[in-house]
């Protein structure tokens, strides 16, 4: 019981913050999205690279 009451405390303080504060939290977000977009793209080419590496080389691709 106590966990609920802290969560909706948490939640109501939240909700609260972000109306207060709603153009910090557009900055922010503005100034975060691009650092997740490069971190998500390193990590979508890193795995590219791996699985392209892991592949089997079949007979025809060794002749050419």
């Amino acid at each position: 019981m106590p966990t609920i009451i802290i969560g909706l405390l948490a939640t109501a303080f939240g909700l609260w913050g972000l109306a207060a504060w709603w153009w910090s939290v557009v900055e922010m977000l503005r100034g975060l999205l691009p650092l997740l977009l490069l971190g998500f793209g390193l990590l979508a080419l890193a795995s590219g690279v791996s699985s392209v590496r892991k592949a089997p080389v079949s007979k025809k691709d060794e002749l050419l």
